[in-house]
């Protein structure tokens, strides 16, 4: 009986919005173009932030990475300036900071490396195992630097991508020789082309890796800067120490400690910290309000068509004045009306909300080509779109459909 009613009130919506299709097709419009303004624009900001959140991602969520930087009114001579982290930072962070599964501290110098007549001036990376797992460094042939090769002070270098390209073209570089500053260095490793740096200094396709301690016992520390004013150097102990947590949950307990530790040692702040986990969660609170703002901005165009839906069902109420009578005259109850126009709002809003998801699915990848931003369209913001479409129509429509309910039969049978 009950599944009757209902079906009976939803056929006769149907047939009451079907003598008005011009009109009706005007309303639904209104809440179409509503809903898909709200899919695409949650799309667009979704795709926005999926981006930047896989550019943090990729540094590594339980990365915890320290780079040297000149600071401000450092103190020093006026053609050598020495600072940043130094050795020292090292070994205190290794003994006192807890719960680290790996460390990889470098330093940076730009050499020439020379290959049987050919010379390319690279970024020389000397750094200790650990910075492969640090950086995510991916090998196509060979290994990278071992823990041997760093007892050993060995002669061996890992190339990236580029740079073994420019120096041995189409040739595989495993086990070739090539010559930097006095030393000679054999080739024991390709690194695998990266789309993007990461957290390194240099670009790792065009670096060379070579043991830390290879580097401290055959090159200098000291970058010498020319400029109009003649030369300076600057001393440079570690250019970066890379961290890596072994317990997510301690990230922050941890960069607290290292910030207690490097402010004890560094008075004038030389280094910078950064913390991918820290950038994730900014970017995923970001993302929570540029979500909110731009729904919001949407939801007006939704409101305009609940603002539609409510003038229509006016208007439906007045032609239809003299029908309310004569259902309240044959026994009709207030709810029964009111409960029929209801469900043709809702049909309405219904309509409107499933050709809005529609072209709200079309729009985004409308935008992909043309604009080549990425979006991304959720489950989450098609549902909540389609929620708020039903939810205004049921909100606009109550209010004609409680006139209709309460109007005076005896005056509804005497209009017209």
């Amino acid at each position: 009986m009950f599944l009757q009613l209902w079906f009976q009130l939803v056929r006769m919506g149907m047939r009451s919005l079907g003598m008005h299709k011009l009109r009706s097709s005007l309303t639904v419009l209104g809440l179409v173009f509503g809903v898909a303004s709200v899919v695409s624009i949650l799309a667009v900001g979704e795709g926005a932030s999926h981006e930047v959140q896989a550019q943090i991602r990729s540094l590594g969520p339980d990365r915890i990475l320290l780079f040297s930087k000149p600071p401000q009114g450092l103190q020093g001579s006026d053609d050598r300036l020495d600072y940043g982290l130094r050795n020292v930072d090292l070994q205190r962070i290794e003994q006192l900071v807890p719960e680290l599964r790996s460390i990889a501290p470098s330093y940076e110098l730009d050499k020439e490396v020379h290959v049987e007549g050919k010379t390319v001036l690279a970024p020389l990376v000397c750094t200790t195992p650990s910075f492969q797992d640090i950086h995510q460094l991916h090998l196509v042939r060979g290994r990278f630097l071992t823990t041997t090769d760093m007892e050993n002070r060995a002669g061996v270098v890992v190339l990236g991508a580029k740079v073994a390209r420019e120096l041995f073209g189409s040739e595989d570089p495993l086990g070739r020789e090539l010559k930097i500053a006095a030393g000679r260095y054999v080739v024991v490793g390709l690194l695998r082309p990266r789309a993007s740096a990461g957290a390194t200094l240099n670009d790792t396709d065009r670096s060379v890796f070579l043991p830390l301690t290879t580097g401290r016992l055959r090159l200098e520390n000291v970058i010498r800067i020319e400029g109009a004013g003649g030369k300076r150097f600057e001393c440079v102990e570690l250019h970066q120490i890379g961290l890596r947590t072994a317990n997510l949950e301690r990230v922050d307990e941890q960069v607290a400690m290292l910030k207690r530790l490097l402010v004890a040692e560094h008075p004038l702040v030389d280094y910078d910290m950064t913390v991918p986990f820290e950038l994730l969660r900014q970017s995923e609170n970001t993302k929570r309000i540029f979500s909110w703002v731009l729904g919001s901005i949407a939801g007006i165009s939704l409101l305009v068509g609940g603002i539609g839906i409510m003038n229509i069902m006016l208007a439906t109420v007045t032609e239809r004045t003299r029908e309310i009578g004569v259902r309240r005259a044959l026994g009709a109850k207030r709810w029964h009306v009111m409960l029929q126009f209801m469900v043709e709002t809702v049909v309405l809003s219904c309509a409107g909300g499933v050709l809005g998801l529609g072209l709200g699915l079309l729009i985004p990848g409308l935008i992909e080509r043309a604009a080549q931003m990425k979006t991304v369209v959720t489950p989450e913001s098609l549902i909540l779109s389609l929620g708020i479409s039903v939810l205004t129509g049921v909100v606009f429509g109550m209010y004609p459909a409680r006139r209709a309910a309460y109007m005076d039969p005896i005056e509804a049978l005497r209009y017209g």
